[in-house]
């Protein structure tokens, strides 16, 4: 609210107030004197920030902040004692409980070019935000003063000190992708990542000057009610290092208690016959049982697609190994030798990092199968974990990668029962196609164990054929809630079903949030799969609540529906692309070409998008990704020279899928992706 706005609304309370004193007075010469005043104060705040805050520490290139505001609130137990020399000059004093949060302004950076969607280099535009929560113990001491004898407006100046509450002074700082609008953060696979959050480690103690204008209107024999209109300046900054200062303009209503001199002192009243007991009547407990809304905001109802769907996960032959460690790490799946019989390679998940991760029991089985094949396991370094000085593999540096290799020999001997003859140890200094050590992350793709074998079958792709595989839109579903009582509401709760069967709920105390989103997770899509019919619905069930135990519910339908894919999609992800390589070796030309046998139909359309990870310059990225495109499509037109395809194309690292801080999801993202897809209809026997 502006302060002009906040000043004419003063302005016709302290008219209306004149006008009530005048009567209630009679004409009196010194209204409302008083030897004591105490009382409660309430004040509405709009903060100001000002300040050129860095959006990133030490970094003056990346930009600033600009001057923001926000709302807040002070709530101040106070007193004021007259000076015996002049009554209507009063000493005032006070402590309460104040909050000066709010954010600055956003700032928008657009530094940095990358490809959007349409393979088109836009700019990266970022918007960054701060806001903060400052929550304060506000100690005051000044003066008041009424000039006017016979109205009793008042001036007060205080000198405010505000101690921070505890741990209360917090901030948060975001940053959001505004363009490209495909583009998410790979941290959370939101538009929008915290960069920061949590307690003000340098808040200061904050001193100020508060100016008050008010008026007192009467309200009862020694009570007053008096609307405040004040503005607070800052005298030092927020956070030590950090040029903010906070500036407010508040508004609200002081409630004070007069005490009355002994001259109005009156004596007490006659004792009064006592009154009969009230008759007490019993209410209906749910007559204030919570009034109940919920409503889906979602432009268009939940639609869940059914996709037949064969996939192709190639094995990625390495197991990754920490810094001068030979302990196998614990995110690669390990059984017990006595859980190995339940083990089934169909039961994998449908994903391939997933799968990856069950590697050593996925090649133990395949082992255990084909007992005439062997298995090399080849262990490396990275140069430097034995070596810090360089030069050629020494004993330190070729025991580390030894022991590497004997911890993978282990787990297939002691856990698969392989015996120790098929497993054959080798170790070299480096891998046979390093990654760069020009990176960080080079080092750590290099600190490896390789497999290789004799029989393709041991190290062949892992093949989920024909599973159903369901997505759904929207990805998001606002839903509207509303509860409300006139004793207040204790808990709410929310459930959503499908044909009685629960697929998401979540509850919470006091009154429910005026929104909340329901963001579809893969178990709950797959559950709504087996239950929705073409044309559907859901079942919302919101209840809450009262304080005194009273309870509502409201049931509200959504929409719903699912729809059966009118085509069989195959996908093969070919990775085991060295770093900065984009050849082919035999091993994979030979699981492209039995691809293209099992999956290329007379009327099957493909398309195929190369990529890579984030290390290296973003134009080599982008040429490399195409160069590794290109060769898998020369590849299946060598095979299948009448093969559609619609599409060969190169993102570079413009959609990561993987997590690049680990160097099994920078492998992961080194791929080429063929989709087919086949109409249904077309794949009967003979038609190929």
């Amino acid at each position: 609210m502006k302060v002009t706005s906040l000043a004419r609304i003063l302005l016709l309370v302290v008219t209306a107030g004149l006008q009530a004193t005048a009567y209630a007075q009679g004409g009196a010469s010194d209204p409302l004197v008083s030897p004591f005043h105490a009382g409660l104060r309430l004040d509405y705040l709009r903060n100001y920030n000002q300040t050129t805050a860095l959006i990133v520490a030490n970094c003056p290139q990346c930009g600033n902040f600009s001057n923001g505001s926000g709302n807040g609130f002070e709530v101040q137990l106070f007193g004021e004692v007259p000076f015996n020399f002049y009554r209507r000059l009063d000493l005032t004093f006070g402590a309460g409980f104040v909050q000066r949060g709010g954010a600055f302004g956003q700032t928008v950076t657009n530094s940095e070019m990358v490809l959007d969607n349409s393979n088109i280099y836009v700019p990266y535009t970022r918007s960054n935000s701060f806001s903060a929560s400052l929550a304060y113990i506000d100690l005051s001491g000044g003066l008041r003063i009424t000039p006017l004898k016979k109205y009793p407006a008042y001036l007060s100046a205080d000198l405010d000190v505000d101690i921070p509450a505890g741990r209360s002074v917090t901030y948060t700082q975001t940053e959001s992708i505004l363009s490209p609008q495909d583009r998410v953060y790979p941290q959370n696979h939101s538009t929008t990542l915290t960069d920061g959050e949590g307690p003000i480690d340098g808040a200061n103690t904050l001193f100020g000057i508060r100016g008050t204008l008010g008026y007192e209107l009467p309200f009862g024999p020694i009570l007053t009610a008096s609307p405040e209109l004040s503005y607070y300046f800052p005298l030092n900054s927020v956070e030590t290092g950090r040029p903010w200062k906070v500036s407010s303009i508040s508004a609200g209503v002081a409630i004070r208690w007069n005490k009355p001199p002994d001259a109005m002192e009156e004596p007490p009243p006659p004792p009064q016959k006592p009154l009969p007991p009230p008759v007490v009547q019993r209410e209906d407990p749910n007559a204030l049982a919570p009034k109940l809304s919920a409503a889906s905001l979602s432009s268009e109802p939940l639609h869940i697609v059914e996709t037949t769907v064969t996939e192709t996960f190639p094995i990625l032959p390495y197991i990754f190994f920490d810094s001068a460690s030979v302990i196998l790490p614990d995110r690669f799946a390990q059984l017990s030798p006595s859980g190995v019989a339940g083990f089934k390679e169909n039961d994998l998940p449908h994903r391939s990092l997933e799968s990856y991760y069950q590697i050593l029991n996925v090649i133990g089985s395949r082992m255990q199968a084909n007992p005439d094949a062997t298995l090399t396991i080849n262990g490396t370094t990275d140069g430097h974990e034995a070596n810090p000085d360089g030069g050629g593999m020494h004993d330190a540096s070729k025991d580390l990668a030894q022991r590497r290799a004997i911890a993978v020999r282990d787990y297939f001997n002691s856990v698969w029962n392989i015996d120790a003859s098929r497993l054959i140890l080798t170790t070299s200094d480096v891998p046979k196609n390093p990654s760069s050590t020009e990176y960080a992350e080079g080092f750590e793709e290099n600190r490896r164990v390789e497999l290789s074998s004799d029989n393709d079958q041991i190290l062949k792709p892992i093949v989920h054929e024909r599973f159903r595989e369901e997505s759904s839109v929207p990805k998001t579903i606002p839903i509207a809630l509303a509860a409300s009582s006139s004793i207040g509401v204790r808990a709410w709760h929310l459930a959503i079903a499908s044909k009685g069967n629960k697929v998401y709920e979540t509850s919470g105390e006091g009154s429910p949030p005026t929104s909340i989103e329901w963001k579809p997770s893969d178990g709950q899509v797959e559950s709504l799969a087996k239950t929705l019919g073409p044309k559907d619905s859901l079942t919302l069930t919101f209840d809450a609540t009262a304080s005194n135990g009273a309870h509502s519910s409201e049931q509200v339908s959504l929409p719903a529906s699912k729809s059966i894919n009118p085509f069989e999609l195959s996908r093969l992800s070919l990775i085991v692309f060295d770093f900065d390589q984009s050849t082919i070796d035999k091993q994979n030309e030979r699981m492209v070409s039995q691809f293209v046998e099992k999956s290329f139909y007379p009327a099957s359309t493909a398309t195929i998008t190369g990529s890579t990870d984030n290390l290296g310059e973003l134009d080599h990225n982008q040429q490399l990704s195409e160069a590794r495109a290109f060769n898998v499509h020369d590849l299946i037109v060598a095979d299948k020279p009448n093969a559609a395809i619609t599409s060969t194309k190169g993102i570079g690292p413009s959609n990561l899928l993987y997590d690049n801080h680990l160097p099994e999801g920078r492998y992961y993202c080194r791929t080429v992706k063929v989709e087919v897809e086949t109409p249904l209809d077309s794949i009967l026997p003979g038609k190929k």
